[in-house]
């Protein structure tokens, strides 16, 4: 709590130098030049010239607290406010992976899906080492369209979309490839892997009309 009321301290000082010392300038400026000009009296300039340090410190913290909440808004933002949990982990798997037994890592992978059918997670790790390892690109292309079925995560979107379009160049499936590109292309559209769907789509297309 005391480095938290530091910091602050430390902010609030910055932007009284910043534009406390500023404000002041400028606000005499002006009640001079309206007194000057015969616009106001001089016990109104003496009231104006008195009010200066209340506007300024109103505007002061009125700067800092919005500085405030705008960076709390941002790191809430980078970080979700740590509503987003990350992905969970497969210490047994992993090892098994590292050690290249990816068929033993599979069957673990199974074993825990008979439990927790829903783990989307350990869907695409199965499908991938299916796909990447063990030669099954039908095993992997049912695992990823589970996976496209069970879970509204909208960060799994192009992982499965990627892995179906590898699967279906391997199975050799023009028609579904096609499907799949176009829903990269139409959903990235504009960015490079949007770019790059709608590249290969228009490729795939010249080539089977030719």
């Amino acid at each position: 709590m005391k480095a938290f009321e530091t910091h602050d301290a430390t902010d609030l000082f910055r932007i009284g130098v910043l534009f406390g010392a500023p404000c002041l300038i400028l606000l005499s400026a002006a009640w001079f030049s309206l007194f000057a000009r015969d616009l106001i009296s001089g016990q109104i300039l003496v009231l104006l010239l008195l009010l200066n340090v209340p506007i300024t410190l109103v505007g002061v913290f009125i700067i800092f607290f919005v500085v405030r909440t705008g960076a709390v808004g941002v790191a809430h933002m980078v970080t979700a406010a740590g509503d987003i949990p990350p992905p969970p982990s497969y210490p047994q798997q992993d090892m098994l992976v590292g050690q290249g037994k990816y068929a033993e890592a599979a069957d673990y992978f199974r074993d825990h899906l008979r439990i927790a059918p829903d783990d989307v997670h350990a869907r695409l790790q199965l499908a991938d080492l299916l796909e990447r390892h063990l030669g099954d690109p039908g095993g992997a292309e049912q695992e990823y369209i589970a996976v496209r079925r069970l879970s509204r995560d909208p960060r799994l979107e192009v992982p499965v979309t990627n892995g179906l379009i590898d699967v279906y160049r391997k199975l050799g499936r023009p028609d579904r490839l096609k499907v799949e590109l176009a829903r990269l292309a139409e959903r990235h559209r504009g960015n490079a892997l949007g770019e790059g769907a709608a590249r290969e789509l228009r490729e795939l297309k010249r080539e089977e009309g030719g």
